[in-house]
């Protein structure tokens, strides 16, 4: 009797998750303190404020692209990542980002990096994963995966 009751509750609960309105049920988006940092440097980089955006950077922030099996850091203190990013949005002047799916996992904060950009007078527009590590309110690291 136990087992039939057993199978009967496992059915429903199978049911219900694939159900139409199960489908249509997606988690919360991710909020919180860690999110609201890298919301607020993401804000700045739309704004093209490099001296804002050190705002959420510990100075020996370190920048770091990943590719195989290899890592490499591009910037390992704010005075550089600084003038990567004052470069990079003279080259760039139209670009903006926005992160997608956005995930926590306690000090680190996960997202789909989506930046777009004119040039020669066409849309452009790529996909990074990243990964931050927030320490103190502040970026301490952040990870950056090929762009697709």
């Amino acid at each position: 009797m136990m087992r039939r009751i057993a199978t009967i509750i496992l059915s429903v609960c199978f049911l219900a998750a694939c159900s139409p309105d199960a489908e249509r049920t997606a988690p919360p988006p991710a909020a919180g303190d860690n999110v609201n940092v890298i919301t607020g440097l993401m804000a700045a980089f739309n704004d093209h404020d490099a001296d804002k955006m050190r705002d959420y950077w510990h100075s020996d922030v370190t920048w770091i692209e990943l590719s195989g099996e290899q890592a490499s850091p591009v910037t390992t203190s704010a005075m550089q990542l600084h003038d990567e990013l004052v470069a990079y949005f003279e080259a760039y002047p139209t670009v903006s980002s926005s992160l997608e799916n956005i995930t926590v996992n306690g000090n680190f904060v996960t997202a789909v990096e989506r930046p777009v950009w004119q040039e020669a007078g066409e849309r452009k527009s790529q996909a990074s994963i990243v990964v931050y590590e927030i320490i103190d309110g502040k970026v301490k690291r952040f990870w950056y995966y090929p762009p697709q």
